[in-house]
């Protein structure tokens, strides 16, 4: 007489998830979100700040290069005296020799 062949045991999978398991999961996630929102707020709170800072030293780079660009205005207006100055004395030198 021949045996059937043997049965493999049943496996039982439990899909469900104990509720402590689940809550604490929903709370680390919750927790992690809350953080990166945090750190993003934060972060775009910084950009402002870096942004205000950026206009107020481009507002400083424009008044110093206007303030820049009139010394060498005045410069050259005073070397173009001085050149002037230094002809005059050179013809007042040369009148005085005669």
């Amino acid at each position: 007489m021949a045996h059937p062949p043997p049965v493999p045991p049943a496996r039982i999978i439990d899909l469900q998830l104990p509720l402590t398991w689940l809550l604490s999961s929903v709370a680390a996630i919750i927790g992690f979100l809350a953080a990166m929102v945090w750190s993003v707020a934060g972060q775009s709170n910084k950009l402002d700040q870096l942004i205000m800072n950026t206009a107020k030293l481009e507002k400083r780079v424009d008044e110093r290069d206007s303030r820049l660009d009139m010394v060498k205005e005045a410069q050259y207006e005073l070397r173009r005296v001085n050149d002037g100055l230094a002809m005059r004395v050179d013809a007042l030198e040369r009148s005085n020799r005669k």
